[in-house]
């Protein structure tokens, strides 16, 4: 998959304040690796008060991307509005990749909407746009019922189960405080991140994915268009495919503060190798309680320049005793 370009004009002051530049010698992650790591097998307690969050609503980070040597376009991860699903509030946050060459182009988008005490999903989606594939997809995470339920969005708009998973009625079980791909990027960003620990969670959301292990490398002092940094180096690892698979060699640049803000993911796949570099920095509001006060415009949730997709299910819980999918309302 190739992958995006372009980058939001630079938030000097904010990006200054929140995410101090420190020169200085990097510390190698290869040394800190070598110490001894620490297994965490279950959930960090994250019950506590919103005070502690890294982040806000209206917090925005944005990327150059490479493809290999090339540069190929523009990345986003935003913490994009308070919002509210099935009475609980949420905070609705995202990841957009944009861009291509000459012969293959790329608009997508993945947001998840993820609750607190305990951080958890409970709406995922997929918007991509990858040359001639697209994919409309959203996962409704029941975390009372312990389920999920899957809809494509078929071609005359309507949302269906994909072929050959109608007999999925009753959903599919999923751990206890399931996340997805982009919620368990911001739940990282809550952990202490200590050099030489590694994370083991049974809480992404398709079994078959866990456990995820977030390895902790080392500290390392780099440089990308926004400025110097000192980060912190996690190796992520999901048990799928994609970016943060097991083939995929991930590396994830958190800034060695309290936001833990990405400020560089690199990963090499098969296809080559894939680089998103922080080019502006804007912080949220302090956090504080989720708000359901902030929620963006229902074309925001489309990949740039498509028209929203029509109504999807509502992702509401099954009726009891009915066996029946999430309802339309």
């Amino acid at each position: 998959m190739i992958a995006p370009r372009r980058a939001s004009v630079l938030a000097g002051s904010f990006l200054l304040a929140a995410l101090p530049p420190v020169p200085g010698a990097a510390e190698s992650p290869g040394a800190a690796a070598a110490a001894d790591t620490v297994g965490v097998d279950t959930i960090v307690p994250d019950t506590g008060s919103e005070a502690g969050w890294p982040f806000g609503v209206g917090e925005r980070a944005t990327y150059a991307v490479t493809f290999g040597p090339v540069h190929v376009g523009r990345a986003s991860l935003a913490v994009e509005a308070a919002d509210t699903i099935r009475g609980t509030p949420t905070w609705r946050v995202a990841m957009a990749l944009r861009g291509g060459t000459f012969f293959y182009h790329l608009d997508d988008r993945q947001a998840s909407w993820i609750a607190p005490r305990p951080f958890r999903s409970l709406r995922f989606e997929q918007h991509l746009r990858e040359g001639g594939y697209r994919r409309d997809r959203r996962y409704c995470l029941d975390q009372d019922a312990g389920r999920y339920w899957r809809f494509d969005q078929a071609d005359d708009g309507s949302w269906r189960s994909p072929p050959g998973d109608e007999d999925l009625d009753e959903g599919m079980p999923m751990p206890p405080a399931a996340l997805d791909e982009i919620a368990f990027l911001y739940f990282a960003r809550t952990l202490p991140l200590e050099p030489g620990t590694t994370y083991r969670f049974a809480r992404y959301f398709e079994a078959e994915g866990n456990p995820v292990v977030l390895e902790v490398l080392g500290r390392e002092t780099i440089t990308v268009p926004a400025g110097r940094f000192r980060t912190v180096v996690v190796h992520p690892v999901i048990r799928t495919g994609g970016m943060f698979g097991e083939g995929g060699k991930a590396k994830v640049y958190f800034s060695d503060d309290e936001r833990h803000v990405v400020v560089e993911l690199e990963t090499s796949m098969k296809v080559g190798r894939l680089n998103l570099y922080l080019k502006s920095y804007r912080p949220g509001e302090e956090p504080g309680p989720v708000r359901p006060d902030s929620v963006a415009p229902a074309a925001a949730l489309s990949p740039s320049g498509a028209l929203p997709p029509a109504s999807p299910p509502s992702c509401s819980p099954p009726e009891a005793g009915t066996g029946s999918r999430p309802g339309t309302r």
